[in-house]
């Protein structure tokens, strides 16, 4: 198997220097002197872990877009699986933008006043470094301090109705080690009620990965399911 050819890049000039990504080296942004084509300096993006018993080649994630941002200070960079990136200019360091997050919908049960549910939350480290996430912002231990999700119920935004926490910089981190998954399951039962009857729930990631040095918007695909029939049960798979 292989596949197919990178995504060309038009290279983007700006003030004398030529930033350009190369075939040869996926996941690294060059700059290079406009007129001579002098190698001024390069950094690396970012760096996917490969799997060893997988053909390589298709295991390669290049650029898949690359733009100015308004200031020109700063070159902002999609990769192939729709990650973020932004490198600054001046101070030629990467970091991340956005992240992946995966949810799914573990448990419903329907009562007289509401439906009973809860989604876990996985988020993958792909990388060959570690991922420093902030407990409070990817609900550690099943917990909410802040309005984590988006859900809709037959298409309409349901408001969050739990804790709003101000806070200061934590004291640890969760260190997410290269090719570990974190899980948690959360119950939204009450901070995001569900109505009794048959409904369509659609449940979405979308925060911020606060005062972490990885200080990057974490989100998910929407995943829905039909409510009504019979009671969602499914088995969170156990942490690592």
């Amino acid at each position: 198997m292989s596949r197919p050819a990178p995504p060309v890049i038009a290279p983007i000039t700006r003030d004398g220097v030529r930033y350009e990504s190369r075939w040869s080296h996926r996941g690294v942004l060059f700059a290079v002197d406009a007129q001579s084509g002098k190698p001024l300096w390069q950094v690396e993006v970012y760096r996917y872990l490969i799997d060893e018993e997988v053909e390589a080649d298709v295991q390669e994630v290049y650029f898949a877009s690359m733009t100015l941002d308004p200031s020109g200070a700063a070159m902002l960079i999609k990769d192939e699986r729709g990650v973020s990136h932004l490198v600054d200019l001046k101070t030629r360091k990467a970091k991340l933008l956005t992240w992946p997050v995966e949810v799914s919908v573990v448990e419903a049960s329907p009562s007289p006043d509401g439906w009973s549910y809860s989604v876990e939350v996985k988020i993958s480290n792909t990388l060959t470094r570690r991922l420093e996430l902030d407990g409070p912002s990817v609900a550690e231990k099943g917990m909410l301090s802040n309005d984590l999700f988006e859900v809709e119920v037959d298409g309409k935004l349901i408001s969050y109705r739990g804790m709003m926490a101000k806070r200061a910089p934590p004291g640890r981190f969760i260190k997410l080690k290269p090719g570990a998954d974190y899980r948690t399951v959360v119950d939204l039962s009450s901070d995001y009620p569900v109505p009794p009857g048959k409904h369509q729930l659609t449940v979405r990631f979308s925060h911020t990965n606060h005062f972490s040095q990885d200080s990057c918007r974490l989100e998910s695909k929407p995943v829905t399911v039909e409510l009504g029939g019979e009671p969602i049960r499914r088995t969170p798979k156990p942490r690592p």
